[in-house]
Order: structure tokens, then sequence, then C-alpha cells
């Protein structure tokens, strides 16, 4: 064949040189080469265009996606730091309920010890509110000044505002603290329709919260009042305990500033559960969102608080939605065949590194391990130190639950589980074992990446709580126990004669109630200041719980009235017995700043189940005997009578 491809054979004669076919032109190769080169420059800038634009939505996917979770994030926040509040308010309550009466002394120092709690920054103030008949008002002023104007200068002037016509008053009566909020008090809260609907539905329901309103102290910021009854003696929900704080304090405490920068919020009131949703009221929001700033779909979060419907709204700040040049794109296609392989290669780097990114960014800052589908951990930053106490080699190479306490290891476990199982996020909380022997607690996210092409891993982020636990055991002992002596209070007293009572009727025994009510102690205070009584009712519980067995109970009821639970053995002469003991060490003098001073008790005595089964009825009977002692001389001991058999 010859170079045009036309076959040669030898009987063929030369044709002359101006006959003979010319060459194809080399600009017609040069030209078909271009359009080849071209095509295939295009085609490969088509794929690249057409891959780019579906990495680009899987980007932008991952992007919602990062953000959701960012957003519930912040949404848990907010939802933990008011359950905080409200859990210290409930807190506060429950002082009330253990006790027949709070001091303002008293109630003082248990909203300063709830102040100090971690987890209730923003809270501007806790309250006890009285409910009164208007009739009795000038009565009531004059018995406040001069009970608590001593305590505080700011009580000195109470005066009850603004004046109404209504037949009942509910009047801020007591504040923490009274620097700065001079302004509530002697407020009539029924005065106001908002705060009367909110008294409304926190007797309905046992805790209620405000719309959006202006505080006495702070008129320029929105806040929120939340209220909680305090059931009276006859049962009635008459007065109540509240708490009020800034919605922007609020925010600034649940959410962390880094977190805050990625999205514009808005929270609105749209009103009480029970009603029909209208356009709501403003709570909060952020600096607005400028015309320059692209608008991103909102994502929504509701959250009721007490009674109230709160929606949380939340839009990116600054997204990246800038696409891809086309510029840029024509230069990724010039590159051609022979760039193809090194592009896709570099956009594979890309891709794994990116997604890596991604993944470890959604998860919390604190610190992330990383476990294959066995439960070991194949990975551990340098943070882990930090935040658990463990180097990063007591967790590479064992199983996730191997540094659990062992009551918790389990639970660890079966959520691992779970984890792969239902291809879903999950948050537990559990304790890690120190290498001091000591633990810590702990909260960890799972989320299972094992089927991405990148990670092969289930993350686990892990942050410390401790401290938040340990806030939380206060806040519960402060609902138990009396903050002044540490003795067990009322409520925690009938908890525990329920399980004697249950014990002696099961085994056939017996079992006892004492109270006992101090004999001078008014005159220490009136002398001495309260302080010095401060000191003396912690000594004398002391002295109470060194004179019975670690198996009895010594509860204080309030003021200088103490109560004792007696189990088996209990008849009448253990408990006698044990009364004398009781009234023998107390008369001993204590000493209480530089000075001896000397105390004794009147005692009553009811016994389980002579005198009654019912730990209200034997407390009211040993009551009552005590005060038959009080009356026929201070220091006596007197038993209640037995209760007459029921008539055939």
């Amino acid at each position: 064949m010859s170079h045009h491809g036309t076959p040669t054979r030898e009987h063929d004669k030369p044709m002359p040189a101006e006959q003979a076919p010319r060459p194809a032109p080399l600009r017609s190769v040069l030209q078909r080469d271009r359009v080849v080169t071209l095509l295939v420059m295009l085609g490969v800038c088509m794929l690249q265009y057409v891959a780019w634009q579906a990495y680009r939505g899987l980007e932008q996917e991952q992007a919602q996606a990062t953000f959701a979770r960012t957003v519930d994030q912040a949404a848990l926040s907010l939802t933990r730091q008011t359950e905080q509040y409200r859990s210290a308010l409930l807190g506060l309550r429950a002082l009330y309920v253990a006790s027949d009466s709070v001091t303002g002394h008293e109630f003082s120092r248990y909203a300063q010890a709830l102040g100090r709690a971690e987890g209730l920054q923003g809270v501007r103030a806790f309250a006890f509110n009285r409910d009164l008949p208007a009739h009795a008002r000038d009565t009531y002023i004059s018995a406040l000044r001069k009970n608590l104007g001593s305590a505080d200068a700011a009580y000195a002037a109470f005066d009850i505002y603004p004046p109404s016509d209504l037949d009942r008053l509910h009047v801020v009566e007591m504040i923490h603290p009274p620097i700065g909020n001079q302004r509530s008090l002697g407020y009539d809260l029924n005065t106001s329709d908002i705060r009367r609907a909110a008294i409304a539905r926190a007797r309905d329901r046992g805790f209620g919260a405000t719309p959006p309103l202006r505080l006495q102290q702070a008129p320029e910021a929105i806040a929120v009042l939340m209220l909680a009854p305090v059931v009276n003696q006859d049962g009635a929900p008459a007065h109540t305990v509240a708490a009020s704080f800034l919605v922007s304090d609020l925010v600034n405490a649940a959410i962390a500033p880094t977190l805050r920068q990625q999205f514009h919020l808005q929270i609105t009131d749209l009103g009480a559960d029970s009603e029909l949703h209208g356009p709501g009221e403003m709570l909060y929001e952020d600096t607005p969102v400028t015309s320059q700033q692209p608008l991103q779909p909102a994502v929504y979060r509701d959250y009721n608080f007490g009674g109230r419907q709160w929606q949380m709204r939340f839009i990116a700040r600054n997204p990246d939605t800038t696409p891809i040049p086309t510029a840029s794109l024509i230069l990724l296609s010039i590159g051609g065949i022979l760039m193809a392989g090194a592009i896709s290669h570099l956009v594979q780097q890309r891709v794994h590194r990116a997604a890596r990114h991604r993944a470890l960014a959604s998860m919390a800052s604190d610190c992330v391990l990383e476990v294959n589908a066995l439960g070991t951990v194949t990975s551990a930053g340098e943070s882990t130190t930090r935040i658990t106490g463990l180097v990063p080699a007591c967790w590479q190479g064992h199983a996730l639950w191997f540094n659990i306490v062992d009551e918790d290891a389990e639970v660890v476990e079966k959520t691992f589980r779970d984890c792969i199982a239902e291809r879903k996020p999950v948050t537990l909380e559990c304790r890690v074992k120190r290498s001091d022997d000591s633990t810590q607690w702990v909260e960890m996210r799972l989320d299972n990446h094992l089927d991405h092409h990148a990670i092969h891993s289930v993350l686990v982020q892990v942050s410390d709580i401790d401290a938040r636990k340990q806030a939380e055991a206060e806040v519960a002992r402060l609902a138990f126990f009396d903050p002044l002596t540490g003795l067990p209070n009322r409520r925690l007293l009938e908890q525990r004669a329920e399980l004697t009572f249950s014990t002696a009727k099961r085994h056939r025994g017996r079992a006892a109630v004492i109270v006992l009510d101090l004999d001078g102690f008014k005159q220490i205070n009136d002398n001495a200041g309260h302080a010095v009584g401060d000191i003396v009712l912690s000594t004398i519980a002391r002295r109470l719980q060194a004179a019975v067995r670690d198996s009895d109970t010594v509860a204080r009821l309030g003021g200088d009235e103490f109560a004792i639970l007696l189990g088996e053995p209990a008849n009448e002469v253990d408990v006698r017995a044990a009364a004398n003991r009781l009234a023998r060490d107390l008369n001993l003098p204590l000493n209480a700043n530089g000075r001896n001073w000397f105390v004794s008790a009147s005692i009553g005595i009811a016994l389980y189940p002579d005198n009654g089964e019912l730990f209200s009825e034997l407390l009211s009977l040993a009551d009552a005997a005590m005060y038959r002692s009080k009356r026929n001389g201070n220091g006596l001991i007197s038993l209640a009578p037995n209760t007459p058999p029921p008539l055939s």
C-alpha cells in the first residue's frame, strides 16, 4: 500500500508527474488533530464539570447536615440551661414545702447557694411572693417591716405598689439579691395581666413561665419570669416562688461564642401551649442579617417552657455558596488526557481530606476517639488526657468500655452495638476510671461512619461533664437537707419514715417519732445575734446525731425544732432511754463566740404502731406531746397517749 493507501501492481505504469495524486495537506491533518484534541479536552472538561457539580451537591448536603447538628447542639444547650433554671426554682420551692416557715435569713442563704451552683448564669434574682387578701394589706406591711427590716435596709421601707382595687394581692415579699432588685420588692404581681396568667398556669401545672416582659429592675431588656406554687397547710396553692432571667443572658450562658458565630438566632414566644399559635412575640434576636449576606433556608426547633411555646429560628451565617468560576473549569480542562489522571488523583485526595475534616468538625471540639466495628479504640488524640485523665495509650487497643466503671460499662457496650445496628447518633453519660483510682463523669456522643469510604470508624466525642454532675448533685442535696445543719429536712424524713414503718410492720416490730423543741433558744438569738444562734443550732445537730444510732434519723423541721426517727428496737423503755440521753446531752454547756450557753429541750414521743401507723399522724401526736411538755415546764419529756381501740 502506498503512502496514500492505494495498492500498486508491478504492471502498472508510472503516471506522469502532473497526474500523480497529491499528499493530504498538513493543515488538514493538524486541523483533524486539533478537532480530536479539542473533543477530548471538551469531553474531559464536561466530565470534570459533572464531577464537580456532583461534588458541590454532596458538599452542600454535608454542610446542611453539619449545620443541622450545630442547631441541635445549640437548641439542646438552650433547653438544658432553662431546665437547670427550672430545677433551681423547684429546689427553692422544696425548701418551703419541707419547712413550716422560712425566715428571711434562710431564704437568702438558700438563694445564695443556688446562685453559686454552676449552670445558673443569667438568673437575675430569686423571690418569694406572698398571696394575701386586700384587707390585710396594712397589717402585713407593718409586720414585714418589723420582721425583716433588721435583715436588710431594703425591707425597712417595704410597701406594696401599684395601688389597685383587686380583692387579693400577690406581693414580692423577699428577693435575693436585694441589691439591684429593690424596685421589685413590694410589687403586686396581680396588677399585671401577664404575671397573673403565669401564676394561674403555675398553680395548675406546678411550674409556669411568662411571655416576654420587662422587669422592674431591668426595663430595657426582655426577660422571662418563672413561677412555682408553694402549697399552704390547707392544701391550697397560694404563695409562689419565682426566678427571673434576661433572655439575652440565657443565650450567652448556654451557647458558646464560637458556636454562635455560625448562625443567626431568633427566639419567638408563640403563646401558651393551650392556645392557637399566632405570629408570636420576639424574645431574642441576634444582630440582623445584612442585605449583603445571602439568606439560607431557616432551621426551626420548638420547645415548651413553663406552658409557653418557644420557636427557635436558626440561619447560617456566611455560608460558602460561591460556585467554581467558569474560567477555573476551563483551566482544569486544559490539562487534557495526560493531566486527567493527576487531576483525578488530587481531587480524590481532596475529597478524602474534606470528608474526614467534615466528619471530625461535626463533633464537639473536646476530644474524639476512633473505634472500629469490634468496639476497639484505634485512635485517640492528645486532648484525651486533658478530658478523661487517661493518656491515649490507655484507650488505644482496648475496648471502648474498658476504662468505664463496671456499673456503666455494660450500658456503654450496648449503646455502641445499638449505634452500629440503627445507624443513628446516640448520646450517653458514664463514669471513667482515672489513673488515680477516682472516677469522672463524661458524656459520649457516638456517630456511625463505618460505611463512609474515607473514615470507616465509629467516631466518639468525649466531653467532661464532671462539674455539671457535681452541681446537679449539690442542687439535689439542697432539696433534701437543711442548708445550715446538714441534717435531713422534713421531706427526706417522711421518705425514711415510710421505709422504717414498712420494715417494722413486716417484722412486727416497733418504731418511734420524737419531736424536740429547744427551750431558751430565742434569748440566744436576741442577745447574741443570729450568727451565734446558727453556731448553737449546728452544735446541737451534731450532739443529736451522736446520741442516736447510725440507723436512726435526726432531722430539722425548722427554726429550733428537731425530729428523731427511731427504728427497731424501739419499745417504750428504749425510746424513753433515748429521749433521756438526748435531753442529758443537750443540757451540757456549749461554747459559741467565746461564751458558754445552756439550752434544754421539751420532748414529745409517739410510738408506732401504738399511737398510729401514718407518719403525719405520729408527727402530729409527738408535736402535741412536746407542747404539753413545754406547758408543764421546760426540759420535760411527754409520751403521746395510746390510740383507743376501735369500737366493736
